[in-house]
């Protein structure tokens, strides 16, 4: 594997629809101000230190079985329930994927729901069945597409309603389980990373150079905080989008109501990608341990 398949596998590991759309860094960081900035450049120095460290250790310990890596210790118990607990995690992610799909494509063309979510997983899992493999070739060819995207809504946004409140983010979180920016961006990291260790376990044996780990996850976390910036920055110049469901696709909607479906098309995108990231972990895992899934 080269630089850029690894930057844009592991991005891939993270823009999911909460991403994507807005709430989620809204949530960990944008409530918190401008510091919430600073929480998103912490967080995106922590993705890449992680990533480096997982990607060598499946290496170093050559194994890429997640549990083994959650659990480096020989005891059979506590690998199989961190193995279980992180399996589950990622079938979570695949399911609520699946029926954010559907909503959303019910919202966008009519379609019923039901009718959305199977075309989705049926997409999803033709591509699963090619493996890491099909999973990485994926994921060269719409992460770009996502990156650019947000970042070109985000100048649109920019041009049509003014810089000025970008750096005037007021501090209006509630949340009394993240009371600072630091515990947020703490949070984000640890539980992002829990299907990370999954979906990237298995490309250890993919990368054969020490130099493309280094250059292709960090390339990767400045992909991240260009995507959160420019997701953050939208925000910030359109306060009344923070309340919608999906602000994204409030801002893209107010921009001009064509780009608000087009920013829908983008989200389906990081579904698709996120739901397929935890699939194949999931199915890498039973594969490992169970042969009846080979």
């Amino acid at each position: 594997m080269k630089t850029l398949p690894l930057a844009f596998t592991y991005v891939g590991v993270f823009l999911g629809a909460g991403f994507v759309s807005g709430p989620e860094l809204w949530q960990f960081f944008g409530a918190f101000g401008n510091w919430g900035y600073v929480g998103f450049l912490l967080a995106a120095v922590l993705f890449t230190l992680f990533g480096i460290l997982l990607v060598r250790l499946t290496q170093v310990a050559h194994t890429d079985e997640m549990d083994r890596l959650l659990v480096p210790w020989n005891i059979p118990w506590l690998r199989a329930a961190s193995g279980i607990v992180a399996a589950a995690f990622l079938f979570g992610v695949v399911v609520i994927m699946a029926a954010g799909s559907g909503a959303l494509l019910e919202q966008m063309t009519g379609l019923p729901a039901w009718i959305g979510n199977a075309l989705f997983m049926l997409a999803v899992a033709l591509v699963a069945l090619l493996g890491v493999t099909g999973m990485v070739s994926a994921f060269s060819a719409l992460i770009p597409v996502l990156v650019l995207a947000t970042l070109a809504f985000a100048a649109a946004a920019c041009i049509k309603f003014g810089t000025g409140n970008i750096f005037r983010l007021e501090n209006v979180n509630t949340n009394p389980l993240m009371p600072t920016w630091l515990v947020a961006s703490l949070t984000f990291v640890a539980y992002n990373l829990l299907g990370g260790i999954g979906i990237m376990a298995p490309i250890g044996k993919l990368v054969k150079k020490r130099s493309v780990i280094y250059w292709g996850i960090t390339l990767a976390g400045g992909m991240l905080t260009v995507v959160a910036a420019s997701i953050l920055f939208s925000m910030a110049v359109y306060p009344a989008a923070i309340e919608a469901e999906l602000p994204m696709v409030a801002v893209a909607t107010a921009i001009s109501p064509m780009l608000g479906t087009v920013y829908g098309i983008v989200l389906l995108l990081s579904m698709f990608c996120n739901a397929l990231a935890s699939l194949v972990a999931m199915l890498t895992y039973m594969e490992q341990k169970q042969a009846v899934f080979r």
